[in-house]
């Protein structure tokens, strides 16, 4: 470990007017933000609820845990705070990160416990507190490695990899479950099933601007009235972005030989 981790660590800029963290439109640093209190001025300091956050750089801390895979948590451990000084609270706070990245409280259970039938060990960690504090297997996790606590050497938890496949395994089910109501024929047009009624249907983009889903979140009631709307024939209601990015302007109900040949096919 290099003898000036805490410097390479602690020691970065402040974030700039308008990052994510600091920035000028996040509702955690500004008050009176897109609000019918604010008053007609406001000063530099009222008009933010915390002006100071830390923005370490935690990219070295990971790669060097990352980089002692495979050897004994304990000396690992030890080359950490023999860089760091107690005394120091910047420095000292490095050392919570840690537990960000490593677990150390993990159980060891038989794979037949979790998994009738299978052979080999599961490792579960406790879960936090906003997640009932369950007992969870650290795949699941979203720390990178975790503290083998038969042999004590660091290894990694493979969340990653979990998080991908478990990604793709719900993109697929969301695929397949929508199968179950659209097909789509090509950019404009789709068969629709709506109220148990299929209709071959001609799509349109929705007017105004995309908005991605951080976006909506944080869309208060009054910005989303002010959105552009149009009359979905379909659903009979007026839809905005809010809604979905595209309506039906058109819409032909399919009879039961077209829906056999066109639909029941495939399903």
């Amino acid at each position: 470990m290099r003898s000036d981790m805490f410097k390479v660590i602690v020691e970065r800029p402040r974030l700039k007017r308008g990052d994510w963290l600091g920035g000028g439109r996040e509702s955690g640093f500004r008050q009176f933000l897109n609000s019918e209190e604010r008053p007609a001025k406001v000063g530099m300091r009222a008009g933010h609820v915390n002006r100071k956050w830390l923005n370490e750089n935690l990219a070295p801390l990971r790669r060097f845990l990352i980089s002692c895979v495979g050897r004994p948590w304990d000396k690992v451990r030890s080359e950490l705070v023999a860089q760091i000084d107690q005394r120091s609270t910047v420095q000292q706070h490095i050392m919570e990160h840690v537990d960000d990245y490593v677990l150390t409280q993990v159980i060891a259970k038989p794979r037949s416990e979790v998994q009738p039938g299978k052979r080999g060990v599961v490792f579960l960690y406790r879960a936090p507190y906003w997640r009932a504090g369950t007992l969870e297997r650290v795949e699941q996790s979203h720390s990178p490695l975790f503290v083998d606590p038969r042999t004590g050497i660091l290894r990694e938890t493979q969340s990653q990899q979990h998080r991908k496949a478990s990604k793709r395994a719900d993109r697929l089910a969301e695929i397949a479950e929508q199968a179950k109501t659209i097909r789509v024929m090509d950019s404009a047009h789709q068969l629709r099933r709506f109220n148990d009624v299929w209709y071959e249907v001609t799509t349109a983009p929705m007017p105004g601007h995309p908005l991605r889903e951080w976006r909506k979140r944080r869309m208060t009631t009054g910005e989303i009235a002010k959105l552009e709307r149009a009359w979905c024939v379909l659903e009979k209601r007026w839809m905005s972005r809010w809604d979905a990015d595209s309506y039906v302007v058109s819409k032909r109900q399919l009879n039961g030989k077209e829906v056999a040949k066109r639909v029941g096919r495939s399903l």
